[in-house]
């Protein structure tokens, strides 16, 4: 059950930050407790247009905000997003609830429920990928539709570091 909460809270607050990600400015964000992202260059300042702190001679990513309608297929991206992993948390929760508590019946129906939030978020994320006219934004969000597709109705099919660095891609290019 503690997995289940911490699992909670980061799919959630992965999928928070993209609402947020608008009121970034495009420097390197502070971590957690102000320490700066690992990479970061010392002077917090990255060069516009380039992954910060890449090694010498590797080639730059561009980092900067989706073009085309990046603005609209981030808001829908968010929404559904939002939606879909707030239903997965609580699906999955009561699934463990009614499981601990000998209910195979209604540990099962909501681990159906918690199935059809991941096929939503998937498909919403497949959808919007195919929407996007940007082709970083395009491509992130199939990756991210591809590794909800990967995940079941439990807490150990969720990679959470996948997750993190797709929606580290997904706040880069939604910023405004």
């Amino acid at each position: 059950m503690r997995r289940l909460l911490v699992t909670a809270a980061i799919a959630a607050a992965l999928f928070a930050a993209a609402g947020c990600s608008g009121e970034r400015d495009g420097a390197a964000a502070p971590g957690p407790a102000g320490v700066p992202p690992a990479g970061a260059p010392s002077s917090g300042v990255a060069t516009p247009g380039t992954s910060p702190g890449a090694p010498a001679g590797s080639p730059a990513v561009d980092t900067r905000p989706a073009g085309g309608n990046g603005k609209e297929v981030c808001a829908a991206a968010t929404e559904a997003a939002t939606s879909s992993v707030q239903t997965f948390v609580s699906e999955l929760g009561k699934s463990l609830q009614a499981a601990g508590a000998g209910d195979t019946d209604g540990a099962q129906a909501a681990q159906r429920k918690a199935e059809a939030a991941l096929r939503t978020w998937g498909n919403a994320m497949r959808e919007q990928s195919a929407r996007a006219t940007d082709d970083r934004l395009k491509k992130v969000l199939a990756e991210i539709g591809t590794e909800v597709g990967t995940m079941k109705a439990s807490v150990e099919s969720v990679d959470e570091n996948k997750l993190q660095e797709l929606q580290q891609r997904l706040d880069a290019l939604c910023a405004s």
